[in-house]
């Protein structure tokens, strides 16, 4: 009964950008989750809004260089499972 009440801890933590402090469901154990950053909608919206505006000499693509305007994908740094992911949009 023990194990089943850290497996929600993982599913609903506050997930964010930065690397939070949670309960793996795989392997058990407290961990700061690691944290990659990857492009989603919001760069997407970025690069096209910068592209319309009329940079277009590769100033575009500025949004694919910023960790902030991309999602955020957790994982447990022992066992490497997925334990959530921020996304912007």
């Amino acid at each position: 009964m023990m194990a089943n009440a850290q497996v929600p801890v993982a599913a609903i933590g506050p997930f964010g950008d930065s690397p939070v402090q949670v309960a793996c469901p795989n392997c058990h154990q407290t961990v700061v989750s690691k944290v990659e950053h990857s492009s989603g909608l919001l760069t997407y919206l970025f690069c096209g809004g910068l592209f319309l505006c009329g940079f277009v000499l590769g100033c575009c693509l500025i949004p694919f260089c910023v960790d902030r305007l991309k999602n955020a994908q957790h994982t447990c740094p022992t066992c490497k499972t997925l334990l959530g992911v921020y996304k912007r949009l």
